[in-house]
């Protein structure tokens, strides 16, 4: 399931990290928890060179972390398996966390992907995104994203958006800052004040919908 909400200390991220991105993805309480990944191989891959290759396979480029990020995302969940995983944090891409293949793919020291999935009744725990196991009520839904700047109320995001066969739908925001985002499906809206630091969520999963 997924991390504990609290902020960990800065001199204690890496360590926390290692310990606890095994257990990093999140599924509906009550539900059983998804397989994770969806590499077509039955073998974990050994080396980052076949994780790379990994990748390849599934049309996504290790040297984007952009396009890695929303391409995790955008996976189909019938299509995981337990030989492979990935991880969003603050600062990095995370693909087999712990494992002899593992990547560490930085992400742009400006940006930070956020991970949001809007619920009515159901959601879970859950603190760094893994898109290969989080699972959220709203599956293939479209909606409203609108991201307000809280320091100087300017909307950095408004735009039409369907969320992923996983229940999320991820953004790109600026690092280091305050922001409120906002969803509508239906005609139902909720939203949720979201920080974009160093050692900040980048899954959200408190953002309910009311009408």
């Amino acid at each position: 399931m997924g991390i504990s909400q609290r902020i960990l200390r800065p001199t204690f991220v890496t360590a926390a990290i290692a310990a606890l991105i095994l257990t990093a993805g999140c599924a509906p309480s009550g539900a059983a928890e998804p397989a994770v990944g969806a590499a077509e191989s039955g073998a974990r891959a050994s080396t980052p060179e076949a994780t790379r290759a990994m990748l390849d396979g599934l049309g996504l480029d290790s040297a984007d972390p952009a396009a890695l990020a929303t391409g995790l995302d955008a996976l189909a969940v019938d299509s995981r398996t337990a030989e492979f995983s990935a991880a969003i944090m603050p600062g990095e891409i995370r693909v087999q966390p712990d494992q002899p293949g593992e990547l560490v793919i930085p992400v742009p020291e400006d940006q930070f992907y956020l991970s949001v999935a809007p619920y009515r009744t159901q959601t879970h725990p859950c603190t760094f995104h893994v898109p290969t196991s989080c699972l959220g009520e709203l599956r293939s839904v479209d909606a409203q994203l609108r991201v307000t700047d809280l320091a100087t109320g300017d909307v950095v995001v408004d735009r039409e958006v369907r969320t992923e066969d996983n229940g999320f739908v991820g953004v790109w925001l600026p690092r280091d800052g305050d922001f409120t985002v906002e969803m509508t499906v239906d005609g139902d809206t909720g939203s949720q004040v979201v920080r974009t630091g160093a050692n900040d969520p980048t899954c959200l999963t408190t953002l309910q919908l009311n009408a």
